[in-house]
């Protein structure tokens, strides 16, 4: 059985252009190892889409690789670039030294918060772009302080966009949300202490965890213990080669340089990583990679020297990957070039970042594009588990609107009653009415007027109830910002981006490998208000 394994994957190997060598001396311990499938996917690893797509149209499927072929331990790598940032703020930047007892909390911000630099607080948007939940610092807004600020008039409400605000979606950048916070509550309990504004604390923020990634003290840390702070995951050959069997290129552009790609990569895939991949494009300084036709790229020799390339087209490629599949920089022109594709459409990007990964592939050059959203798997597990919680909410939301149709009702036939007794006070002048008749139609509406009062005082308790039942809800998920996909009843602003730009989305990389490489995804039919079964419910 296994030597018929090692067979079929050395005829793959050929089809796929990967090592029949490398394939064959490995096809054993691939075949012991291989994970059993389930008949049915569990939902918190499915791969939920947005935009039809068939993997059968597509020719060349390629990663990012920090959180997304690599996931990284936040308890750890986190600590790393917090530690090293705040060190940098106290000792190079001028921070008083109090700030060095800040402590770091992995779990206590999200991706999709918005940052305002100006007036130092963290929000968490809807859709329609309204906050529904704002920290000052590490204080919660209270409803009316936050909509003195941000409820303003259409034309003078933020439009939440650079270079006032600046958006978290990356894991990278949860680090700056931290030290941000920190900082904003630190300047304001020590005012004398801290001088510089909001804005340019944040600035100073930014350039310390940037710091940590560039001079070593993140990077050095990993290659010494990569264990320690990524996660293992044995199912990623698997997929890699799941892949290329089934007639796709795979490739790597990552903004990471090759040195440290290389520690990662061996970390996960073994000291032969590089077989799993037909093109690895190093340092690419996304989005610029994908934004910039003037970029410049590089060939990686193996000893890790770079050498100038003259691809002036994809006849060049052949030529230059005989030598190395590993580059540096370049723009996606070269990607295309190197991939012999002529343009993006049959190209699938898998990353992390909203903006560099996602947005900018799918809107600039038309890749189909996948998500890579490592929360989504405790999201879907915690709605799982808190679906009476949400049957209640539920519940309450039906009785108040029952009770708005009842109130509705009443509040109509009070209007039409107070019609008629005008009326019949104009025909009582004429002499065409009995005084008694007049009373009995204002006994009528008072009796009206007091069901109008009840049901007015029980829509208040009701509303009071799901307020209760909202906070429990959204306390179950985090106890500061709630359901990463939703804020209050509406989709969050960041949702609302994975819809848009996000063809694919899933918890882990993984996850692919469940699915034939042949799958076609297909999205659900959108629904508008009239659409749906049941009218939605009015919100008052």
């Amino acid at each position: 059985m296994l030597a018929a394994v090692g067979l079929l994957l050395s005829l793959a190997a050929l089809r796929c252009g990967l090592p029949a060598r490398m394939m064959a001396t490995e096809a054993s311990s691939r075949a012991a190892a291989a994970v059993e499938l389930p008949e049915e996917v569990p939902k918190s690893r499915h791969v939920f889409c947005n935009r039809a797509l068939n993997m059968g149209a597509i020719q060349a499927v390629g990663f990012d690789m920090d959180y997304t072929l690599a996931e990284y331990i936040p308890e750890t790598f986190d600590l790393l670039a917090y530690d090293g940032a705040l060190d940098k703020l106290v000792n190079g930047m001028g921070y008083p030294r109090e700030c060095s007892e800040f402590r770091y909390d992995p779990f206590k911000y999200m991706r999709g918060l918005v940052i305002d630099k100006k007036r130092g607080n963290l929000l968490k948007l809807d859709r329609h772009k309204y906050v529904k939940v704002a920290y000052h610092g590490l204080e919660r807004m209270t409803s009316q302080e936050r909509k003195a600020i941000y409820a303003h008039s259409f034309e003078t409400a933020p439009a939440f966009t650079p270079p006032d605000f600046s958006t978290i979606d990356t894991a990278f950048t949860l680090v700056d949300a931290c030290l941000f916070c920190q900082l904003v509550s630190f300047k304001d309990s020590h005012p004398g202490l801290v001088s510089k504004p909001y804005a340019e604390m944040y600035k100073d923020v930014r350039r310390a965890v940037d710091l940590c990634h560039c001079d070593g003290v993140i990077k050095d840390a990993v290659a010494v213990a990569p264990a320690k702070y990524i996660r293992a995951d044995p199912e990623l050959p698997r997929l890699l080669t799941q892949l290329r069997q089934g007639g796709k290129q795979v490739f790597i552009v990552t903004n990471s340089l090759y040195d440290y790609t290389d520690v990662v990569c061996r970390h996960l895939m073994g000291a032969n990583w590089l077989d799993y991949f037909d093109l690895v494009i190093c340092g690419a300084r996304k989005p610029g990679f994908l934004l910039d036709p003037y970029l410049p790229i590089f060939q990686v020799r193996p000893d890790g020297s770079l050498t100038n390339v003259d691809l002036l087209g994809p006849q060049d490629a052949p030529r230059l990957l005989q030598r190395s599949r590993v580059f540096q920089g370049g723009n996606w022109q070269h990607l295309h070039s190197l991939l012999g594709m002529p343009s993006g459409a049959g190209l699938l990007y898998v990353g992390d970042h909203m903006y560099s990964d996602i947005l900018r592939s799918k809107r600039t050059l038309g890749w189909r594009t996948l998500l890579i959203v490592p929360e989504l798997r405790e999201e879907v597990e915690k709605a799982q588990r808190t679906v009476p919680l949400a049957n209640a909410v539920e519940e309450a939301y039906e009785e108040r609107a029952r009770l708005e149709t009842r109130l509705q009702y009443l509040e109509m036939r009070r209007s039409q009653m107070e019609l008629d007794s005008e009326i019949e006070a104009l025909l009582l002048e004429g002499g065409g009415q009995q005084e008694g008749d007049v009373t009995a139609v204002e006994a009528a509406i008072a009796a009206l007027d007091e069901q109008v009062a009840l049901c007015r005082e029980q829509r208040l308790i009701l509303s009071s109830k799901i307020d209760m039942e909202l906070s429990r809800l959204h306390d179950a998920f985090h106890p500061q910002w709630g359901r990463l996909f939703k804020a209050g009843h509406q989709n969050s602003r960041w949702a609302q981006q994975v819809q848009e730009y996000a063809c694919l989305y899933t918890s882990h990389v993984t996850n692919l490998a469940y699915f034939s490489p042949d799958t076609s995804f297909r999205a659900l039919s959108d629904l508008m208000p009239h659409d749906r079964e049941n009218v939605d419910r009015p919100m008052s």
